[in-house]
């Protein structure tokens, strides 16, 4: 970015942006989007066009207004302006949001920084598009998610990218949600001089915060907040989208409500406390020690795309059986059935009734049935008449639950032949970097394997692990690794065992972090990845709590 002049008039000032990269893919698309749909007063105006130094071939290059202002955060701890003026600048960000969102426009790198108040009108300016998106535009992204800064990535696409890192084809439908959450992170850090989620925390962290935890209201930091503006900043910040205001007119009416209710005198105070004896210097808030205390409400669960499966050979057996069952005759249910009621040995009367003293002559055996004992005789005297009934028919509504239960059984069968576990192949090999093999020479565990634990506060046997990044604890000291030191990284779930690679190694008590190369290992048969055990799918899995880990020099080896 350069400060230009023209010749024929000096003094007065352009900013003129090269793109410096090989591909000016990117850069092509900004200029297309600033001169075609995202014209507006709040955003940057471009100017002229062109190619450097050659007009064909050359660097692409563009010529926009050259805005005299500083960048939200820094105005609001220069300026320290009203709550009345940031809300204001905040509803006018959105309404620009607003405008481009109806046009297909999407801003998807919204941050303090980009957003510019310029010094006389006190408006706010929306600068750098180079990853903005538009409706029908082929997309230029190479990872799952836009480029972005994470700790003002919304929940959702947090989310996203957690269920399909497995799957780098994927691109995240960066929505306007979006870019709504990204205005509420950055009203945010204007009216507390905090980020929601810091961002100096570990990546790991950071995720699971904005994912499950809920920000301390603004008031809680700067109790100077007016509550109106406290809750339209927090609906900007809600983790599903559905919650927050659906457009950017809504936000704005929102930010503007509080304005217009009888607590308006509120917005009258300046956003932070000056420190005596010394001008224009603020007084920041403090940022609370334990933030996180509140668990945000569970996300709806989201169906994933399935991937088809192979249906198995025995799968088509089954299926031909069970059909063949289903569509068979009257006369093979018959045998059917007369084998499930039939008995092999004597049935006893339903009821016979004789004088008393007499005895009974036992029930005929039925053809082909094993007798058990002598067929008892009347005695000497008067022998007293008896009664036999015929085997009574199978009842037909036996037979229909005898179809019924065969019906599902094939229906369960085939189900359960239909759902295999995939064995997914784990990352490729690779070499540990020299920084991360240095760190744990230096710790003494290079190449060495020792306990840990997966949970370390509980008494079971066994946990339950899920795909994707993960903690374990190390068991004991190794080296200069304490006992319950955190390793962090990505647990990946095969069909048999289940493999992890750390990258990082946090120490416990100092905090201290190290970059590390560690895998899991079994302790048993000292072999890579720990074996499942019953339960669990495709994604988690039931595996010993305790096991081991091992400093590798290269992964996979």
């Amino acid at each position: 970015m350069y400060r230009v002049e023209p010749l024929d008039a000096p003094g007065r000032s352009f900013a003129l942006k090269l793109s410096l990269h090989p591909d000016p893919a990117r850069a092509l698309r900004e200029m297309a989007l600033l001169l075609d749909r995202a014209w507006h007063p709040n955003v940057v105006r471009v100017h002229a066009t062109g190619r450097w130094p050659d007009p064909v071939e050359g660097l692409p290059y563009f010529v926009m207004d050259c805005v005299e202002g500083m960048a939200l955060h820094l105005w609001t701890e220069t300026v320290n302006p009203t709550f009345r003026q940031v809300a204001m600048v905040g509803g006018s960000v959105a309404m620009t949001l607003g405008v481009l969102h109806a046009r297909g426009v999407l801003h998807r790198d919204l941050k303090p920084e980009h957003i510019l108040i310029r010094a006389r009108e006190q408006v706010p300016v929306l600068i750098d598009f180079g990853a903005g998106d538009q409706t029908g535009a082929a997309t230029l992204t190479t990872t799952t998610l836009p480029p972005g800064t994470l700790h003002l990535r919304s929940p959702e696409a947090i989310r996203f990218q957690q269920r399909h890192w497995r799957q780098p084809e994927l691109r995240y439908p960066y929505r306007e949600a979006d870019d709504l959450y990204a205005l509420g992170v950055c009203l945010y850090r204007a009216v507390t001089g905090h980020y929601p989620f810091p961002p100096g925390q570990e990546p790991e962290l950071l995720a699971v915060a904005i994912t499950e935890r809920l920000p301390p209201s603004p008031r809680d930091i700067n109790p100077q907040v007016p509550e109106p503006l406290s809750r339209a900043i927090l609906r900007l910040l809600e983790k599903e989208p559905e919650q927050r205001p659906r457009t950017g007119e809504a936000a704005h009416s929102d930010l503007m409500r509080g304005l217009l209710s009888g607590g308006a005198v509120a917005f009258e105070a300046h956003l932070f406390d000056e420190i005596p004896g010394t001008p224009n210097q603020i007084r920041r808030p403090a940022w609370p020690a334990q933030p996180y205390l509140t668990p945000a409400p569970r996300p709806r669960p989201v169906p994933e795309p399935v991937a088809p499966r192979r249906f198995p050979a025995w799968g088509w057996v089954g299926m031909v059986l069970c059909l063949g069952l289903l569509l068979a005759g009257p006369g093979t249910w018959k045998v059917l059935l007369w084998g499930w009621t039939r008995h092999t040995t004597p049935e006893v009367p339903e009821s016979v009734s004789a004088p008393v003293g007499h005895k009974l002559a036992s029930q005929p055996d039925r053809p082909h049935s094993v007798p058990v004992a002598a067929p008892a005789t009347a005695a000497p005297e008067e022998r007293a008449p008896v009664t036999t009934k015929p085997p009574a028919p199978p009842s037909p509504k036996l037979g229909r639950t005898l179809k019924a239960a065969t019906i599902a059984s094939c229906m369960a069968g085939m189900a359960c032949a239909s759902a295999p576990l995939v064995d997914r192949p784990t990352p490729p090999a690779e070499d540990c970097p020299e920084d991360a093999w240095a760190a744990m020479q230096a710790l003494k565990v290079g190449s060495i394997q020792w306990s840990a634990k997966f949970d370390p506060n509980t008494r079971s046997d066994f946990v339950t692990v899920r795909e994707g990044r993960a903690a374990v604890y190390t068991h004991g000291s190794e080296g200069r690794v304490r006992h319950g030191s955190m390793l962090t990284g990505t647990l990946y779930v095969g069909s048999k065992r289940v493999y992890g690679r750390f990258t990082q190694l946090r120490q416990n008590k100092t905090g201290e972090t190290f970059p590390v190369c560690i895998e899991l290992w079994f302790l048993s048969d000292r072999t890579r990845g720990v074996p499942r055990s019953e339960g669990g799918d495709e994604n988690t899995a039931v595996v010993p709590n305790k096991m081991s880990v091992r400093g590798v020099i290269r992964y996979d080896e």
